[in-house]
């Protein structure tokens, strides 16, 4: 089950916005202990929710909400010990993300898409609990949690603003504290220029509709380090099930694919804060990312290049700066003539664009990425869609652990 928790940090205020600060903490193995038993604590609890609102509707078609379920815990806690050493407010965030992932589902129902009914979590994929209100001070280099101690923590960088949330999360190369920050918005100078068209594709990561500006050049970490994660899967798959060196062969593959995770991450902030400090509108492409991996031939090439990620990074940092972002339709963006708006139908395997009608010759990207932008000037007329204003959301932060400030 993936990691929920940063999606419940409260709402901001006006002139106020919300980030998230990632720190890596030096628990003893006492510590570490508490946190593996809370752990399967929540996930044991996630399954008997989800359980409870399936039974409830398929024996007696009752729907059973957030508020019931919160209402059965001192009940469950007087029974079990185990429990009772949690946190009550951990406890309450664990239903909460039932809820959440139950209000997903109606929502995609509503909207006729995929439902993707809530599955049971297993206890190797539930790798995160949140003290959402209280419960928790950082003091120093120091957390303090309640009713679990205090950990050591390595503060990369000093924390601008109010903690909200402290969500803890076990990832592949240890332990992690996860703050929602309240910071005051700061004021952000104009961009020297004032908009800009991007294409994403798999020869280049990124081609700016700027003459100026060179091709983003894709660095390709998964390719890169293939072949040491296949060594790594086989020797996974070479170990016996249940033994010990199987566990540290999963462990040492989780690190390479970790680290091919946080590389491409990387790679995209930077990049994002040098589209966002340049220019003052971005355009990009409404790609149909999901849709494109099912092309087998490119699935690995597109997933690599995370040009989904990237886009949510450049939307989150354009609001931060009071930038915009607008999503245009990406229909012939690259069969159409930047010049003279003429359509040639050209192959994926053409590289160069070749005007009928103008005559004009120049790169395919370059020339998708100057239509683009036209099609982002149009925006306000219906061509596009704006998905970042000059103003910062003031409502929930959306998936902070996505854009968890790490340096």
């Amino acid at each position: 089950m993936s990691d929920k928790s940063h999606q419940f940090s409260p709402a901001t205020r006006e002139g106020f916005v919300m980030k998230s600060y990632k720190y890596k903490l030096k628990p003893s193995a006492k510590i570490i202990a508490i946190f593996e038993a809370w752990l399967a604590i929540c996930c044991e609890l996630y399954n008997a929710a989800v359980q409870e609102r399936r039974d409830a509707y398929r024996i007696a078609c009752k729907s059973v909400g957030f508020v019931e379920q919160c209402a059965e815990l001192p009940e469950v806690k007087a029974e079990r010990q185990d429990v009772a050493r949690v946190h009550s407010q951990v406890l309450q965030n664990v239903l909460r993300r039932v809820a959440l992932a139950f209000d997903n589902f109606f929502r995609r129902v509503k909207e006729c898409h995929k439902p993707g009914y809530p599955r049971f979590g297993s206890r190797s994929r539930y790798n995160s609990f949140t003290y959402p209100q209280s419960g928790f001070s950082l003091k120093g280099k120091n957390l303090h949690l309640s009713k679990i101690g205090k950990v050591k923590v390595h503060l990369s960088r000093p924390i601008e603003g109010e903690i909200k949330t402290c969500a803890i999360k076990s990832e592949a190369d240890g332990w992690y504290a996860i703050f929602a920050v309240e910071e005051p918005k700061k004021e952000v100078a104009p961009a020297p220029r004032e908009s800009v068209g991007v294409d994403v594709g798999i020869e280049s990561f990124a081609t700016l509709s700027d003459d100026e500006a060179a091709p983003i050049e894709n660095p390709q970490y998964f390719r890169r380090a293939e072949s040491d994660l296949k060594k790594a899967q086989r020797r996974v798959s070479c170990r016996v099930k249940g033994s010990k060196r199987r566990k540290k062969a999963v462990r040492l593959l989780a690190k390479k694919h970790l680290k091919v995770k946080r590389q491409r991450r990387d790679f995209h902030f930077k990049e994002a804060r040098k589209l966002v400090n340049r220019y003052q509108s971005i355009k990009v492409e409404d790609l149909n990312i999901s849709g494109m991996v099912k092309n087998h031939h490119l699935a690995k090439n597109i997933s690599d290049a995370g040009w989904g990620q990237f886009i949510m990074i450049v939307v989150f940092k354009a609001e931060e700066a009071g930038r915009t972002v607008i999503k245009v339709n990406p229909s012939y963006t690259s069969q159409e003539c930047s010049r003279c708006g003429h359509r040639n139908q050209i192959t994926l395997a053409t590289r160069i664009y070749r005007c009928s009608r103008c005559g004009l010759v120049i790169h395919r990207d370059r020339n998708g990425a100057k239509r683009i932008e036209q099609k982002g000037r149009a925006a306000p007329s219906g061509s596009g869609r704006s998905v970042a204003c000059e103003e910062p959301r003031t409502s929930q932060a959306t998936d902070l652990e996505s854009l968890a400030i790490t340096r």
